[in-house]
């Protein structure tokens, strides 16, 4: 019987752990969508401009509150979260003269969420400096109360005084708008033309770890106010200012603008030991530099004596070219990569401008190069490759101390080069050299490469080669320089035609090919064939290399002709007709049993027979072997099948075959004999027989008297 009180508290325990993993799961998901909802609010809240916010589908832009917050599920009317429905501010007068009245205005425009209708209860304070003053809003306009500005000056940059201006709503949410420039301007202390105020300035606004930035610099050659330079920087979040005195202190102005950028990195690697001449381009490097010292760094290296000139096509860009320094000694970094780095010195502060672009400090590998062998007159394309190939501005490429290498092509992974003529005499082994940047030196594979100049291969006297009609023999041809050849042919000249083959290239002095497939007549065996290697060098030129005085030529033999094989228990013989002729025992003659397929070793050859043992005697029966497989060279094969009787024949087996052939022969010669003589007689007596009854059929009284004397009898 079925426990009850058991069953049911199986049962309870298992809800409870259902509703334990359930709880388990939803706390997880519901720890994961928390999570998830920080991270969103945190992207938010880096956003400070209403358009830049409402890019992010998960992020909305308050406009009562002037923040980017997590779209909440119902939107509000001064909710927006689509970019086209933010509204646009502008500030449309950025200059006052000196003892001008100035009245700061807001045109807001895009106003797709009555926005300037809600600011209309609200209260509005102009913030100048450290000066409030009341404003309203008139229109679509957010108007300041006016103000007259008297003459300053910031002693400390020398500069006509930048003003700082922003509006609040309720006296703490900032009005931000689209563009941080409008936070500010300027006041002159005379008249100056507005098409020639900024005229050769840089002016430049970011944010950066939570600061606001503004920077401006003239020239001497500014009409308008001369040389000046003006930088303040404010809390992002409340506006209030950084003390001036705490700029240098915290690594100077790190500029992030359009006005002063570097632009056009060369190269975009270079060799880590140093030496690397980089070129960039600077936008209006020129102001920057004026009564300043310059120093560049690249990947934190120093970039010394660097070189300025101004270009002819765009007036705003300076190119520089600097070249950089070894290493440190406590630095041997030799994969790392860094941004350009301009720093202005002189008057504080302390100006850099950083490049958007890297330079990686590399260690170039060189791994392999083909080919490895050419001709002393030069001319060898040589196909280097490995990583980091491209890395710095020059190259210069050495074969040993015999002869340079021109580059006609590089790549990151390939360097290809054109080698110069070298004063060697005969075969000469030389390791490839790369110099990087006239300091960085390499080896092809670390020097286990090596690049040979090669003699003018040829073939040896009196070789005789030899094959047979089927062709596909070994045939050995002994030579010189062979080990640069990019590959070698067999031909052989037959009837018209030049037959050809391939070439296995051993070494320097040896290449083994095969025999060519020849139609073979009996003229072919006292013939001579011309024959000779077509071969390809390194510059991929062909020729032909003929053997010199070789009265024999090339030898074509028949094909073997395989009759029978008999066995004596421990051998087996097979009979046929020219057997050693044409091939190289050793390297082209195999023999293996049929169905077994077991090898038999052959142990002699002669012109009549091949005689072969069992590589395994202990797993071969020779008597129930039903056949061979004879094999010669790679196309030459045939199934030879034992010879009748072929066990019983021998030494102490019986009469030898010819004998048993030549009583055969002579019995059937007999029997003919017989039956010619046979025949012979039968056709005598035919004939007499028919010429003794047409006598009797002519004289009746002796057929009537032979009739009765017939009967007599």
């Amino acid at each position: 019987m079925v426990d009850r009180g058991r069953q049911r508290k199986y049962y309870g325990n298992s809800f409870i752990h259902g509703l334990l993993i359930a709880m388990i799961f939803v706390s997880i998901s519901h720890a994961n969508s928390s999570l998830k909802m920080e991270n969103n609010a945190m992207v938010c809240s880096e956003f400070l401009e209403c358009q830049k916010c409402a890019k992010h589908a998960f992020c909305s832009w308050s406009l009562d509150l002037q923040k980017c917050l997590i779209t909440p599920s119902n939107l509000g009317n001064l909710t927006v979260n689509i970019e086209g429905h933010c509204p646009r501010f502008t500030v449309p007068k950025k200059s006052v003269l000196r003892d001008e009245l100035f009245s700061y205005t807001v045109v807001v425009s895009n106003d797709m969420n009555d926005f300037v209708t809600f600011l209309k209860d609200r209260k509005i304070t102009c913030h100048l400096e450290e000066e409030k003053l009341p404003g309203y809003v008139l229109n679509d306009e957010i108007k300041c109360n006016t103000k007259r500005l008297a003459a300053q000056r910031d002693k400390r940059f020398r500069a006509l005084m930048i003003y700082h201006y922003y509006i609040t709503i309720d006296d703490g949410v900032i009005l931000r708008y689209n563009n941080d420039s409008d936070n500010y301007f300027v006041y002159y202390d005379h008249e100056c033309n507005n098409a020639s105020r900024d005229d050769e300035c840089v002016t430049c606004t970011w944010n950066e770890y939570g600061y606001k930035n503004y920077y401006k610099r003239c020239s001497a050659k500014n009409r308008c106010v001369g040389p000046y330079e003006y930088y303040a920087k404010w809390h992002v979040n409340n506006y209030t200012g950084v003390v001036a005195g705490d700029v240098d202190r915290d690594g100077g102005v790190r500029l992030e603008c359009a006005d002063a950028e570097i632009r056009s990195v060369e190269p975009m690697t270079a060799p880590w030991l140093g030496g690397t001449t980089v070129r960039f381009t600077v936008v209006n490097h020129h102001v920057m530099a004026e009564g300043k010292e310059v120093a560049v760094t690249v990947a934190g290296r120093e970039c010394s004596e660097p070189k300025m000139w101004r270009m002819h096509d765009d007036a705003l860009l300076t190119a520089v070219s600097c070249t950089m320094m070894p290493p440190a000694t406590t630095d041997r970094r030799r994969n790392h990569e860094g941004p350009v780095r301009l720093q202005y010195t002189g008057d504080p502060p302390t100006v850099t401008v950083t490049s958007s672009l890297v330079v990686g400090l590399v260690d170039p590998v060189i791994a392999d190069m083909s080919p490895r062998c050419g001709s002393a007159a030069g001319g060898t394309l040589l196909r280097i490759g490995g990583r980091f190939l491209d890395a710095g501005t020059t190259l210069r490429v050495s074969v040993g101390d015999y002869a340079t290498c021109d580059p006609v092509a590089l790549y990151p992974d390939l360097l290809v080069c054109l080698t110069g003529p070298a004063a060697v005499s005969g075969p000469t082994a030389a390791r490839v050299n790369v110099m990087f940047d006239g300091q960085l030196s390499k080896y092809v594979g670390d020097g286990s490469v090596v690049f040979t100049y090669a003699a003018v291969p040829a073939l040896d006297a009196g070789q005789s080669p030899h094959g047979i009609a089927s062709g596909g023999t070994a045939v050995h041809l002994r030579g010189r320089h062979f080990s640069c050849l990019r590959y070698a042919m067999l031909y052989v000249h037959h009837g018209e035609r030049l037959h050809y083959t391939s070439c296995r290239l051993v070494n320097d002095t040896l290449a083994v090919c095969r025999a060519p497939k020849l139609p073979y007549s009996h003229v072919d065996s006292a013939s001579s064939l011309k024959y000779g290697l077509r071969v390809q060098d390194p510059e991929y030129r062909e020729m032909d290399l003929p053997p010199p005085r070789d009265p024999h030529g090339y030898r074509l033999h028949p094909d073997p002709v395989l009759v029978d094989f008999v066995t004596d228990g421990h051998a087996v013989t097979i009979n046929g007709r020219d057997l050693d002729h044409g091939y190289r025992s050793q390297d082209d003659l195999t023999v293996r049993f049929r169905g077994s397929g077991g090898a038999c070793d052959v142990t002699s050859t002669d012109r009549r027979r091949i005689v072969c043992v069992p590589a395994n005697p202990a797993a071969a029966d020779l008597d129930t072997v039903p056949g061979v497989i004879v094999t010669i060279g790679d196309t030459f094969a045939y199934v030879v099948k034992r010879k009748p009787d072929g066990r019983s024949r021998g030494r102490n087996g019986g009469p030898p075959e010819n004998v048993v052939t030549g009583v055969k022969v002579v019995c059937l010669i007999a029997i003919a004999i017989a039956c010619v003589a046979v025949y012979r007689t039968k056709a005598k007596n035919r004939v007499g027989a028919t010429a003794a009854a047409a006598a009797a059929y002519n004289n009746p009284a002796t057929t009537a008297r032979a009739a009765v004397g017939y009967r007599n009898n």
